[in-house]
């Protein structure tokens, strides 16, 4: 199975629900930082995912730009959701992952 990081937002229960209903294991991080290097808090979930998903409406900008910066120095599959919903996401990493 491939694993998408969907990044923002606070459905976790249901990113990873659904996700296993399309075949998918999903980590998922509020985007919420406190303190420190911010690139710390996404580390770990960019290195486990194949494809990673931002909602775009639920996330800071710093958030974002760290994501997508570590996104592009780890080689990884990156795409927006302009939505707060779990099945738009979804689709969208399904695409990516093919």
């Amino acid at each position: 199975m491939k694993t998408v990081a969907i990044i923002g937002g606070s459905q976790t229960e249901t990113f990873k629900k659904l996700g296993e209903k399309r075949g998918l294991i999903v980590e998922h991080h509020s985007g919420k930082t406190g303190g420190g290097p911010i690139e710390n808090y996404f580390l770990s979930i960019i290195n486990k995912a194949d494809v990673i998903i931002i909602l775009r409406g639920a996330i800071k900008h710093t958030s974002m730009w760290a994501v997508r910066e570590l996104a592009e120095k780890k080689g990884k599959k990156i795409d927006y959701h302009d939505g707060f919903g779990a099945s738009g996401a979804l689709e969208k990493a399904l695409q990516l992952v093919g």
